[in-house]
Order: C-alpha cells, then structure tokens, then sequence
C-alpha cells in the first residue's frame, strides 16, 4: 500500500478489467450498434435519396400541370375566338337575309303598288271615258249654249273629283 491509499494491485486489477471490459466491447458490443449506426446512417440517406426524387417528381408534374394548363387557356382561347368568329359570320348571315328578305318585301309592295295605280288608272280612264259618253249625249240631246257648257264642264269635273 501506498501513502495516498492506493492499492498497486486494485489498479492493475482495474486496468485488467478495463482493457476486458474494451475487448468484449470491441469484441461483442461495438459491432452490433455501429451495425445500428450504420443501418441508420444508410435508412436516412435512402431517406433523403427519396425525398430529393419525390421533390424532382413533384417539380415534374408541376412543370407538366402547368404546361397542360397553359395548353388549356390557349385552347380556349382558341374556342372563344372560333365561336365569335362562327358568330360574327352568323350575324352578317343574318343581317344579309334580313335585308335581302326586306329588299323582297319592298319590291313586292312596289309591285302591288304599280299595280293597284295601273288598275286606278285603267278605273279612271273608263269612268272618263263613261262620263264623256254621257256628256257627249247631253249635248247631242239638248242644245249647249255658253252657260249650259260651263255648267256641264263643272259637273263633269266634280263627278272626275268624286270618282262616281
């Protein structure tokens, strides 16, 4: 023994069991959690191998999702302008008919009208015609002297004017 308690013997006894202790522990307890360790070294790089090709693919389907969206406002914009084209083509058609049909309707009334002025006339002529007739068989009847043809004149034309 020494002065300050110290056992020579325990010490080496200590160091024995230590240097024992480390070899089992080397031996039998180190490999098993560096295995652990190196299991779980491994799973979280596969991990994070995992989440950097989801995020790839995530960012895939958003350039795809983004495009086809692009591709959609495009073509609906194509089917806007396509369907106010189809409709501005249905409107001047309309329009066109409208005014062919209008152009139609007037022709048509001018005809009538034409027609209804030439049966007017042909009405008038035969009621002038009637009418000098019988005037000139008023004046063959009776004889006409100044005032009776003035008087005769005006009745002529009053019965022009009343169409009878």
């Amino acid at each position: 023994m020494s002065a300050l308690g110290i056992n020579p013997g325990t010490i080496v006894a200590e160091i024995l069991s230590f240097l024992i202790f480390l070899f089992f522990m080397y031996k039998y307890g180190f490999p098993p959690m560096e295995k652990i360790l190196r299991e779980r070294h491994e799973r979280i790089e596969r991990n994070i191998e995992e989440a950097r090709r989801d995020r790839e693919e995530a960012q895939k389907l958003k350039e795809e999702f983004e495009a086809q969206m692009q591709g959609a406002r495009q073509e609906a914009h194509a089917l806007i302008d396509r369907a106010q084209r189809t409709a501005d083509v249905q409107a001047q058609d309309t329009i066109a008919e409208a005014r062919r049909e209008a152009e139609r309707l007037i022709a048509m009334a001018r005809e009538e009208i034409a027609g209804e002025k030439r049966e007017a006339l042909r009405q008038i002529r035969k009621e002038v015609a009637e009418l000098s007739l019988s005037i000139a068989g008023r004046v063959l009847e009776s004889e006409l002297d100044q005032e009776r043809q003035r008087k005769l004149v005006e009745e002529f034309l009053s019965t022009a004017e009343s169409g009878s």
